[in-house]
C-alpha cells in the first residue's frame, strides 16, 4: 500500500507541474512542424529549420565489459511552460542488452508558476537486472576471486520539488522510493565471512524524505559554456516510514564551465556521495562508472560508504552541429569504519557531439577505458555527462 500511495503521490506531483504549461501544447508544436515542413526552406538554413524540432528520438547502442552490447532508444520532448524563460523536458530511455537486462526510465523537468519560481525534476524507472556483485572496498584484494551473479527486480522513483528564492539560490525538497527484489543462487553464509552483504537475497522497500539546496548560474541548462552549479541533497530513510532499513545519504556537486577561447570551453566536476547506518543494501552504496561519473570504469564494480570524484572536459567546436570531447576522471570509494586509501581509479577518453535542437541537447558518443584493465567502454546517449 505504502509503494502504490508514493507511485500515485509523484505521478499527481508530475501531472500538476505539467498542467500549468499551456503556452506549448503538444497539438501547437505538431502543427507548427508539419507548417513548417511544408514551406520551402533555403538551403542555409535548412539545418536551422531542423533544429526547431521539439521532440527528438535516438537509437541507443553502448558496450559495458558488465553489460556487453546494449540496445534501446532514447528520447526527449522539448517545451516552455506559460511565463517560462527555462526549457521544460520529458525525456525517456530503454535498453536491452545482451547479457539479457533491461531496463526503462522516464525523466522530467518541468519549470512552471511564472518565470524563475518554481520547477518539479522526477526519475521514475522499472529494471530488471540480472548482474554481479564483486564485493566492498576499493582495493583488489577487497574483491571476490570470482563475481557472484545476482537478479533483480527494482521500481525506483525520486521527486525533487524546487523553488527560487533569488535569481541563483534554489531550495526544495526530496522524495526518494526504492523497491527491489534481489535473488542469487551464491552460498550467502560463505560470502559473509569476507564481508558483511545486506540486500544479496531479501527484497527490501526503502522511503526517504530530505531537502536540498543548489545554486545555478549557468547560461545553459544542457550545453553550459559559462557559469556555476552547486547541489547538495541529504535524505533519511526510516523504518516508520515504511523502509526496511535506516540509513541516511548525502550527496553534494559541483560543477564549472569556463569559456577557453570563442566556444572551447572547459568544464569540470567534483561529486561525493555518503551513506550512514549500521544496515544498508549494497545496490543502494555509492558506486563509480557508467556513462556519467568516471566514464570507462566498470559501473558497480567498485562500491561503498563514501564516493568521490573528480572529472573535467575540453569541449572543442568542429564545425556547426559537431563538436569533439576530450575528458578524464579520478575518484574513488571509502568505508566509514575502515578508512583505506588505495590507487585511485582513472578513465579517460574522448567523444564526439551532435547538436538536435537550438536548446543544444546533444546526441553523445564517447568511448573510454580505465586504469585497472584494458577494457573498452562505448557510449551513445543524449545529453552531457555533466
Amino acid at each position: 500500500m505504502r509503494k502504490q500511495t508514493t507511485i500515485v503521490l509523484i505521478a499527481l506531483l508530475t501531472f500538476a507541474s505539467f498542467a500549468n504549461c499551456q503556452e506549448l501544447s503538444l497539438q501547437d508544436t505538431l502543427k507548427s512542424t508539419v507548417s513548417d515542413s511544408i514551406k520551402h526552406v533555403p538551403a542555409q538554413d535548412l539545418w536551422n529549420s531542423l533544429l526547431n524540432w521539439n521532440f527528438i528520438a535516438v537509437p541507443i547502442i553502448s558496450y559495458l565489459p558488465e553489460t556487453d552490447w546494449a540496445f534501446g532508444a532514447a528520447g526527449a520532448y522539448y517545451f516552455k511552460c506559460k511565463g517560462q524563460e527555462k526549457n521544460s523536458d520529458i525525456g525517456f530511455d530503454g535498453a536491452y542488452t545482451l547479457n539479457k537486462q533491461w531496463n526503462i526510465n522516464l525523466l522530467s523537468t518541468i519549470y512552471f508558476g511564472g518565470n524563475k519560481r518554481w520547477f518539479l525534476y522526477t526519475r521514475t524507472g522499472f529494471k530488471r537486472y540480472p548482474d554481479f556483485f564483486y564485493g566492498i572496498g576499493n582495493r583488489p584484494e577487497n574483491l571476490f576471486a570470482e563475481r557472484i551473479p545476482f537478479s533483480s527486480d527494482n521500481v525506483y522513483l525520486t521527486a525533487q520539488p524546487q523553488y527560487y528564492i533569488t535569481d541563483h539560490w534554489i531550495v526544495g525538497a526530496h522524495v526518494d522510493f526504492n523497491w527491489s527484489k534481489p535473488s542469487t543462487n551464491a552460498n550467502i553464509d560463505s560470502l559473509a565471512q569476507y564481508c558483511p552483504i545486506t540486500g544479496l537475497n531479501e527484497p527490501f522497500l526503502m522511503l526517504g524524505l530530505g531537502a536540498l539546496v543548489a545554486y545555478d548560474s549557468r547560461d545553459q541548462q544542457f550545453y553550459p559554456s559559462r557559469g556555476l552549479f552547486f547541489k547538495a541533497v541529504a535524505s533519511y530513510y526510516e523504518p516508520y516510514l515504511g523502509s526496511t532499513y535506516r540509513m541516511g545519504k548525502i550527496s553534494a556537486e559541483f560543477r564549472q564551465f569556463v569559456p577557453i577561447y570563442k566556444n572551447f570551453i572547459f568544464a569540470w566536476q567534483a561529486i561525493t556521495e555518503w551513506t550512514l547506518g549500521n544496515e544498508k543494501p549494497f545496490q543502494l552504496l555509492p558506486t563509480l562508472g557508467g556513462m556519467d561519473v568516471v566514464r570507462g570504469v566498470r559501473n558497480g564494480e567498485w562500491r561503498d560508504d563514501i564516493m568521490m570524484a573528480l572529472q573535467a572536459e575540453f569541449r572543442i567546436p568542429i564545425w556547426r552541429f559537431l563538436k569533439a570531447s576530450v575528458f578524464g576522471s579520478i575518484g574513488d570509494v571509502y568505508n566509514l569504519n575502515h578508512w583505506q586509501w588505495s590507487i585511485p581509479k582513472i578513465g579517460y577518453g574522448a567523444g564526439v557531439r551532435i547538436a538536435i535542437n537550438k536548446e543544444k541537447v546533444n546526441v553523445r558518443f564517447d568511448v573510454a577505458r580505465q586504469n585497472y584493465n584494458n577494457d573498452w567502454s562505448f557510449y551513445l546517449t543524449i545529453k552531457e555527462a555533466f
